[in-house]
């Protein structure tokens, strides 16, 4: 969903077992910046994918340290380390500089973005703690001579990260993106036209930067807006190169050949495109989508030619919200992988089968459900509140739940409102507030018009079976005549063939995006366009 043809849906709440203490054995409590971190939201620059919103986890480390007097100078400098986030592997750089009060620093990730992220970063000559609110991460670890050793958390994971003085195998050798291979469903021609074009979006601020490809000769049987999944992406659908594919490239392709038009665009805020990204819910991309839409209609060469959105995951859920709220704008809706459970089932299941398919203990998967549960409730029960009161009770929320852990877990608690700062930070963005309350069920069942509903059976994220059935549901309610839900064996969440459907196993996969599934949408078009 939004990180997300995209990274996965959020996995709020997903945690290690244990906790790794700090050197002096206590959980810091958070600042007034952190609070304020949570209350405005969390964007996600520094990440692994396929995961876009990320969950706080708040690392704690117990190493032997050596005399500091000897060590302090030898801080300053380049660091290069390599993360390893459940398989995934993420070059990450660190600089740190004198300041007048102590030190400065920022990290870097080549291999995903050129921005570098501050860091607030204190060093007392042994240990250093960095905290990363842009990207809600921490760092904490002990200077041993060359090395920097410690415990990276984001996500809600607690992951191992040494830096070294030197480029360590697989760190790129300049700043900047790695050299990306292509895949084989990349196109390498075009027969087709390809325009570069700019609209206004969904509020007065935003303005969507995108590409329209339409066929050389002849009017396109059909117009198609493609809507992305959760996390910042643009009009590829790309997915950073640890996983190096563009979905959206491909579809987009294929469906032009074809001899459809289609409209990709950047979010907002993302690429070419103005606005705010980290701000927006998705009820504002639900905006911007049939901004899209109506761009389309507007021009005069594309008149009277019919007009729908595909949607990949959140994009699959924000298709029936544009229908929902204009009833004569689409014409059909394609929805990949689209959810159609409440949200907070969904995200529960998701995690429950992402954690399965990557090997986690099932004791590990469901310890934090009751709290979950009763986090996700009370955001559900309580979207009228003010802000400030909406991470009140949050915390009130997942205090009240401290008592459902493991007893062990619980006596390992120093401070029990940090702990629970995991929870309370991701489900305080605006995105995440909204997501949660949301019921694609209140939508779908408002579709009157031509649905085409796929999913693959090895879809983690949204389960293919579970949605699959609940998408013909709600068209029974609706009455809708022209539906048509299709099930594809061995496909994942992004339309690849899958062994287990881990997000962890998208990179290797060379498919970008099935033939078989790429030829099902283009068939049920050419059944009603032609």
């Amino acid at each position: 969903m939004r990180n997300s043809l995209s990274s996965p849906i959020l996995l709020p709440g997903q945690s290690q077992e244990g906790i790794v203490r700090r050197p002096n054995g206590t959980l810091p409590t958070p600042s007034a910046g952190d609070r304020e971190a949570a209350r405005d939201g969390i964007s996600s620059l520094l990440t692994f994918r396929p995961t876009s919103k990320l969950v706080i986890a708040l690392g704690l480390l117990f190493f032997l340290l050596s005399p500091a007097r000897t060590l302090q100078a030898q801080v300053e400098g380049n660091w290069y380390g390599i993360l390893d986030a459940m398989g995934t592997k993420i070059p990450t750089g660190l600089e740190i500089t004198k300041a007048k009060d102590g030190y400065a620093a920022v990290m870097t990730s080549p291999s995903q973005t050129k921005t570098k992220i501050p860091a607030d970063i204190t060093f007392d000559g042994q240990k250093i703690s960095l905290k990363v609110a842009m990207v809600g991460a921490t760092y904490d670890g002990v200077l041993n001579g060359k090395e920097l050793s410690g415990i990276f958390s984001q996500a809600n994971q607690d992951f191992k990260l040494t830096f070294y003085r030197h480029r360590p195998e697989g760190y790129p050798i300049e700043e900047g993106p790695l050299t990306i291979t292509a895949r084989p469903q990349d196109p390498k021609d075009f027969p087709y036209e390809r325009l570069s074009v700019s609209y206004p979006g969904g509020e007065a601020d935003v303005v969507l930067a995108g590409e329209l490809t339409v066929p050389s000769s002849g009017q396109p049987k059909a117009l198609l807006v493609l809507v992305s999944g959760s996390g910042p992406q643009d009009r590829n659908a790309y997915l950073g190169s640890q996983i190096n594919h563009s979905p959206f490239l491909v579809l987009s392709d294929h469906l032009t050949r074809q001899g459809y038009g289609v409209l990709r665009y950047d979010d907002r805020g993302v690429g070419e495109s103005t606005g705010e990204f980290r701000t927006a819910t998705s009820h504002d991309f639900a905006k911007d989508a049939a901004a899209g839409v109506r761009y389309l209609k507007s021009r005069p060469e594309l008149a009277g030619i019919p007009v729908g959105i595909a949607g990949h995951s959140e994009g699959g859920m924000i298709a029936p919200m544009v229908a929902a709220a204009d009833s004569t704008l689409l014409d059909f809706v394609v929805l990949l992988a689209g959810p159609a459970v409440p949200i907070d089932s969904l995200m529960l299941d998701q995690r429950r089968q992402v954690g399965r398919s990557m090997g986690q203990p099932e004791f590990l998967i469901k310890r934090d459900e009751p709290a979950l549960r009763a986090g996700y409730a009370f955001i559900k029960e309580n979207q009228h509140l003010s802000q400030e009161d909406y991470v009140d009770g949050l915390y009130e929320v997942f205090a009240a739940q401290l008592k459902n852990l493991p007893e062990a877990l619980q006596k390992s608690i120093v401070d029990p409102r940090a702990f629970n700062a995991q929870y309370v930070r991701p489900l305080s963005s605006p995105w995440m507030r909204a997501f949660i309350a949301i019921n694609p069920q209140d939508y779908l069942q408002q579709l009157t018009i031509p649905v085409l509903a796929i999913n693959g059976l090895k879809d983690t994220q949204v389960d293919g079976v579970m949605n699959l059935n609940a998408m013909s549901q709600a068209m029974a309610i609706s009455g809708n005549k022209d539906v048509t839900v299709t099930p594809f064996l061995g496909l994942n969440h992004l339309f690849q063939p899958a062994d287990t459907g881990a997000p962890s196993e998208y990179g290797t996969i060379t498919t970008t995006f099935a033939p078989e599934a790429l030829a099902a949408i283009s068939k049920w078009l050419d059944e009603r366009f032609r």
